[in-house]
């Protein structure tokens, strides 16, 4: 056998065997790692629509399939019902690139609790703005019943000046957890009820 294909035999062996190791540390590390990102990165989202500390809502969480991909739920039981739901959603098209959004779902009255943003690469000063108390209480109250539109879309969301991609972008993945809700709602609160 020449050096060379020694050299190459050696360093396929190699590679192998860290590519073997990677893979089963991924596989290992992949729920401390989405439990980490559902404490750091989705919490505060939640604190704030559930108005509860983060540490009390992460455990309610089912994770829907959905076309391509899945969709994490957390919930919050009142009576022994589902009364209330953050669905993740994505609000394409934003200035930055596509939103990533909480929004909340009152079930019993029907109701939006509102829209929290859980990551964006908006400009800060502009698009960024999203991540504002006035902007988002916008969707306080609103009902499951009719789209979520901008003022200049024939809605009643206020966009930000200067960052209607952005505001529009908000308002498209909160139809979008809207609808993912109306036709998978039976299928949530199935797998709800299955924890």
């Amino acid at each position: 056998m020449s050096e060379i294909t020694r050299m190459v035999l050696v360093l396929s062996v190699i590679a192998g065997v860290c590519s073997a190791a990677l893979t089963s540390a991924n596989y290992l590390l992949a729920p401390y790692i989405d439990q980490q990102t559902d404490f750091y990165v989705r919490g505060p989202a939640l604190a704030r629509l559930f108005d509860t500390p983060a540490e009390e809502v992460l455990g309610n969480k089912v994770v829907i399939a959905h076309g391509t991909g899945e969709v994490p739920v957390f919930f919050i039981m009142e009576d022994d019902q589902v009364s209330r739901l953050a669905v993740e959603a994505v609000g394409t098209g934003g200035y930055g690139g596509d939103l990533l959004l909480m929004i909340g779902i009152d079930l019993i009255n029907n109701r939006l609790t509102g829209m929290e943003t859980v990551s964006h690469s908006e400009t800060p000063g502009l698009g960024g703005r999203i991540e504002e108390e006035g902007f988002r209480r916008q969707w306080r109250g609103l009902s499951l019943d009719q789209p979520v539109a901008t003022t200049t879309e024939g809605g009643t969301i206020d966009g930000i000046s200067g960052a209607s991609v952005t505001s529009q972008a908000a308002t498209r993945g909160t139809n979008a957890a809207l609808d993912f809700v109306r036709g998978n709602r039976e299928l949530i609160l199935a797998e709800i009820a299955g924890l």
